[in-house]
């Protein structure tokens, strides 16, 4: 049975103490439902934009790099405040826990006013950049002008959130993604199509919808960590840059946004691949996201929890507690995502149903989900090993996975594109799904020699 720790504290957080199954479930499953919830938002999103044609689905696919964009750079410097703040607390060290968490608040904020500059100056640009549709550009731009513009909610929904989790605290984040879930789903067919009173607003209605729902959530975020995160001690002293505090947050940061940045990259490759075949091409690539996020939202949960438990473990020098999070991370991982495959190869039509899909879009899509399902345990494996990395300190190693793994679905893709048709394209995601896991399995097995086994306290 396993031993109960205390770090020469009078009393230790629940992450170096808590049996690790016990402390796996009670903070992975309210962050996994807490996601679940926040990916409604750009399924409910994307469910309504439907039903304004297959034009507006184009335009929100191309306009998924830029919000995927925004959020990917926004979570990853969450999570070098997450690494930072967990490990510190883990340290005893709560002053500079303290400064992780106001320095990385403002971080986010420096990210927000970039994507607001981009919001009111470039979005045309970058939708004529795409596409000579011109309904297709102006329906992009009223979307994403608009989330740009106001990304400040996002911006401080995220960091607030992590905060909740990196302290042990994840009802407090369920609470904050499931307003903001409901205040979208409200809003959403309202400001899209027209009800009691408000004119229809199409895709503008939709982008107001989601900044609106991310503000309310980052309010409810705010007034839990203002109430029960004793942790944190909120105030202007928090806010006072702090060189070295600041120089951990980037230095596990910065290489987590760069990673995650490259998958909107990755998208807006795949864009441009597919619509050289048919506007509808695209359609099905992001039902095909939105889908696939659902699937891999537990394996994100898991990802984003254990982040903040390794990193108390490794500050607090519990070599075999770190051990035993990893094999059952990895275990989880694997049995969820082949229920994702089976899912998918069962009921592709039925899925697409939710989107409206018809005709073109409903041929490619079946074929489409039933080939690139199979690469979900791959995926997975990838996603939780990443974690792991970063907890660990070796961020590197997860974004030269991320790097590789853009580089060769591309050029995969170009290739597939050239000698076959739209439905060849698919395979590229198993291709590179399959080789990516094996690189990054790789590199764990370098970690754990050169950092795991060399942690100087075990149980």
């Amino acid at each position: 049975m396993e031993k109960t720790m205390v770090n020469e504290q009078p009393t230790e957080n629940i992450m170096g103490t808590l049996p690790v199954g016990k402390l796996l479930m009670k903070m992975s499953v309210p962050m996994i439902l807490s996601m679940m919830v926040s990916s409604l938002y750009s399924i409910i999103d994307s469910i309504f934009v439907s039903r304004l044609g297959d034009n507006a689905l184009t335009a929100m696919s191309l306009a998924t790099p830029i919000s995927s964009l925004l959020a990917c750079i926004t979570v990853g410097f969450t999570v070098g405040m997450n690494a930072v703040l967990s490990k510190k607390l883990g340290e005893g060290d709560s002053e500079t826990a303290n400064k992780a968490a106001g320095n990385g608040l403002m971080i986010n904020w420096i990210v927000a006013a970039i994507f607001l500059v981009f919001g009111l100056f470039f979005t045309r640009m970058f939708y004529t950049f795409q596409t000579d549709v011109v309904e297709i550009q102006n329906l992009g731009v009223q979307y994403t002008s608009i989330t740009c513009i106001f990304a400040f909610g996002l911006a401080n929904q995220t960091m607030l959130e992590r905060m909740l989790m990196a302290t042990g605290k994840p009802l407090g984040s369920v609470f904050s993604l499931f307003t903001g879930t409901i205040v979208n789903l409200i809003l959403d067919p309202i400001l899209i199509f027209g009800f009691f009173g408000v004119p229809a607003l199409g895709m503008r209605g939709a982008a107001i919808a989601t900044v609106a729902a991310q503000f309310a959530a980052a309010s409810v975020a705010l007034g839990f960590n203002m109430k029960v995160n004793k942790e944190i001690k909120f105030g202007l002293s928090m806010f006072k840059p702090h060189g070295k505090t600041m120089k951990e947050i980037w230095a596990v940061g910065l290489p987590a946004a760069l990673q995650q940045s490259i998958s909107p990259l990755m998208i807006f490759g795949m864009n441009q691949i597919l619509l050289g075949f048919t506007t509808a091409a695209p359609a099905v690539y992001v039902i095909y996201v939105r889908l696939q996020s659902i699937v891999l939202i537990p394996i994100w949960g898991l990802r984003n929890t254990v982040v903040s438990i390794i990193s108390y473990n490794y500050g607090a020098g519990y070599r075999e507690r770190i051990k035993k999070i990893i094999r059952i991370c990895l275990i989880a991982t694997i049995a969820i995502t082949c229920v994702g495959v089976v899912i998918f190869q069962s009921i592709p039509s039925q899925l697409l149903a939710l989107f409206n899909a018809s005709g073109e879009v409903l041929d490619i899509g079946i074929v489409a989900l039933r080939i690139i399902s199979f690469v979900f345990p791959f995926s997975g494996i990838t996603l939780i090993l990443g974690a792991f990395f970063q907890a660990l300190g070796k961020s590197m190693n997860t974004l030269m996975v991320s790097i590789i793994q853009c580089v060769l679905m591309l050029v995969t893709a170009t290739l597939l594109a050239h000698f076959g048709s739209v439905y060849t394209v698919w395979f590229a995601f198993i291709i590179t799904e399959v080789i990516v896991a094996l690189i990054a399995g790789l590199f764990m097995r370098n970690v754990n020699e050169n950092v795991i086994l060399r942690i100087g306290k075990g149980v």
